[in-house]
């Protein structure tokens, strides 16, 4: 059985494009050597993303990380549960950040063409917003 979190949150304003690049790249690195799945993106002023793995790894992360990240505010965890299927494995064998608009329709396009379950479903409900912004990805 693998774990799952989903969340949005209010990106700090002070960010730059450059410092969310940095955060992208340290995410990306950690969460890998961790075998987290999932990915991350930014748009819209928030921050958007999806964990899989161990429980422990990902509740830990969650937790003692995610949540005193003063980066950003206002976390709403949107999915926090066990789940038979890992959403993301099958797209990567490794965490992903998403940047541009074009991987955010290849994203789309994959959770289409997968439907693993109700929270592939719900995920993909979730980008819409974010699909549709404009080009500041």
């Amino acid at each position: 059985m693998s774990y799952t979190i989903c969340y949005v949150s209010k990106a700090s304003e002070n960010l730059t494009e450059e410092f969310i690049n940095e955060i992208f790249e340290k995410t990306v690195k950690k969460n890998n050597l961790k075998n987290i799945n999932g990915i991350l993106l930014e748009g819209l002023g928030n921050f958007f993303q999806v964990l899989e793995g161990d429980k422990t790894i990902i509740e830990d992360l969650y937790q003692n990380s995610i949540l005193k990240d003063n980066r950003h505010s206002g976390v709403f965890e949107i999915i926090r549960r066990e789940t038979e299927f890992n959403v993301f494995s099958d797209y990567s064998s490794n965490f992903n950040v998403v940047k541009t608009p074009s991987d955010l329709r290849r994203i789309q396009e994959y959770l289409s063409r997968t439907r693993y379950n109700s929270t592939s479903e719900k995920i993909k409900r979730l980008l819409t917003p974010f699909i549709s912004a404009p080009a500041e990805l």
